[in-house]
């Protein structure tokens, strides 16, 4: 099989480039526009292709690509945050980098699995059960927009191919973060340095937490043919759901000190997995035994 992977040197696709390797011809798109994993991507990169490049840039790469199985759109604008300062730079990476990855889909009938979040789900105000795979679209900020717009994009244009994962906060052992976006890559390096933590909120914001292991057991089940298409909440669970404060204390940690509430931030968040469950998929790894 010949894969393309989008963001091949970022957390999520360093780690699927790693398990897919010896399995598939690989080709990666990044423009190493951030450093998100401590594993070295460009050592593992033989005998594959890779191209520094933009996702927007795809048909000005120096040879054509052979026929593609599946595109993995991992290439993102991953911040609110940064998204309010320049909304132009993510709508054109989040939006019409992700219409472009639809229509190399198209053109090359292959299946395309685009890595979206929950906030394309807005605020959620008022909301404290988990959230179904019904819950309409209604997002709020740049962010939450753009990507929003890449995945109705995937849902228009690949009804028979097109795979849309709202996840939820993913994590595992070779993430770094920020504190804008891989919040827990971001904690454990704050802890083992001793670097204060700033909790913005109350602590008490609650989110499910999904090992990135886990989310490329979906990957594959995508490749298997054993996943519908269409839109869905990624997520650890109810299993897998904790407060910030707890998370920091399951660290380790403490919170050095608090901070007014970031703009749109969701004060709760969990995912049902609801159809992925009935279709064979759930986590298996408990956060607090990674911890």
């Amino acid at each position: 099989m010949n894969i393309l992977i989008t963001g091949n040197a970022g957390f999520i696709g360093n780690a699927l480039w790693d398990r897919w390797k010896d399995k598939y011809t690989l080709i990666g798109v990044d423009n190493l526009s951030r450093e998100t994993s401590i594993s070295p991507i460009i050592d593992s990169l033989q005998p594959h292709l890779f191209f520094l490049e933009d996702v927007n840039n795809i048909d000005n790469l120096p040879l054509n690509l052979p026929k593609l199985d599946l595109i993995v759109h991992l290439a993102a604008q991953v911040a609110v945050t940064h998204s309010l300062i320049d909304p132009i730079s993510d709508f054109k990476t989040n939006a019409e980098g992700t219409l472009r990855m639809c229509l190399l889909a198209k053109k090359h009938q292959c299946k395309l699995i685009y890595s979206s979040t929950n906030k394309v789900y807005g605020e959620l105000i008022g909301v404290n059960t988990p959230i179904k795979d019904s819950t309409p679209f209604s997002p709020q900020t740049p962010y939450g927009i753009s990507k929003c717009c890449g995945a109705q994009y995937v849902l228009d244009i690949l009804p028979d191919n097109g795979y849309v994962f709202n996840q939820s906060c993913i994590y595992g052992e070779k993430q770094l973060g920020t504190v804008d976006q891989g919040w827990i890559g971001w904690l454990k390096n704050c802890i083992s340095k001793n670097i204060p933590v700033t909790c913005y909120g109350d602590g008490n914001q609650i989110r499910d937490l999904l090992h990135v292991d886990d989310l490329l057991d979906l990957y594959e089940l995508v490749l298997d043919g054993r996943i519908l298409p269409g839109s869905y909440v990624v997520g650890g669970g109810e299993e897998n759901s904790y407060s910030f404060s707890e998370v920091v204390r399951v660290m380790g940690g403490e919170i050095s000190k608090y901070k007014n509430w970031r703009l749109h931030d969701q004060k709760y968040f969990v995912s049902s997995n609801e159809k992925l469950n009935c279709l064979g998929w759930k986590p298996k790894i408990k956060f607090s035994d990674t911890m």
